[in-house]
């Protein structure tokens, strides 16, 4: 998947732990936190590449037992040729993925050998398909509100916060997030933070943080992404899909 860990790992989290609905009843939105993510949307429209990279920790316990794991990686993004590379690193077992126009492609691990395929959404701004523009989004669909001021790596941000529900992530462009329904944990809380450069509107960092109990057991993640040389000249080359392809993304992914 073109999105790699963070979203594979949310969705099995919550699909082994179940899943329900934080309530829709929040607060209003912030005025100063509104005018930073709508400057922030607005500065969007100008983004043609970045870098990213980040930092994924999933955590899990049920019946005395308890399992760690953690994630990291890397990758650049150019939205004028529609093109995204991602590698990510799970515990000493790389992969790496692409994004070329709508279509995702993944390396499958040996075995089995090939590529997994996924067709991603029609209907959405190409750069909300990549990092960067889904953790935005999820700022664009729910309340927002202020959180203070950070430095980051140099950077004088703004930190806005929103707590989304399920219902929210899973309607986000994309074929990651996909069916969360039919399960009976509870999810005790989603919370998204967003730092912001004030100068730029840029966002320099996102942290999405789940927490879920059911089934006897709790899973908490932590999904952390930086973002950076926005405007830099950045080539993707998507090497030659050879061999057998897999529609739906790789088996046993």
């Amino acid at each position: 998947m073109h999105r790699a860990v963070p979203a594979a790992l949310l969705v099995a989290l919550i699909a082994l732990a179940g899943c329900g609905m934080l309530g829709d009843s929040q607060p209003p939105s912030d005025d100063r936190a509104l005018e930073v993510r709508n400057e922030t949307v607005d500065a969007l429209a100008d983004v043609d590449t970045y870098r990213m990279s980040m930092d994924v920790g999933v955590s899990a316990s049920a019946e005395g037992r308890s399992v760690s794991i953690s994630a990291g990686g890397d990758g650049v993004v150019n939205r004028t040729s529609q093109l995204m590379r991602m590698k990510t690193t799970v515990e000493d077992r790389s992969t790496t993925s692409y994004l070329d126009s709508r279509t995702a492609y993944t390396k499958c691990p040996s075995p089995p050998t090939g590529w997994g395929v996924e067709n991603q959404s029609t209907d959405a701004e190409w750069l909300t398909l990549t990092p960067l523009g889904r953790q935005v989004e999820i700022f664009n669909r729910t309340n927002v509100y202020w959180d203070g001021t950070a430095t980051i790596d140099g950077h004088d941000t703004a930190v806005i916060v929103a707590y989304p529900t399920q219902k929210t992530l899973s309607s986000l462009p994309g074929e990651s997030q996909t069916d969360l329904t039919n399960t009976d944990g509870n999810i005790e809380n989603i919370t998204a933070k967003l730092w912001v450069d004030q100068e730029t509107a840029q966002p320099v960092r996102s942290l999405l943080q789940l927490k879920i109990s059911g089934n006897g057991g709790e899973a908490t993640a932590n999904v952390m992404l930086d973002y950076e040389e926005y405007g830099e000249a950045i080539d993707v080359h998507i090497p030659k899909i050879v061999g057998e392809t897999w529609s739906g993304g790789c088996p046993g992914a």
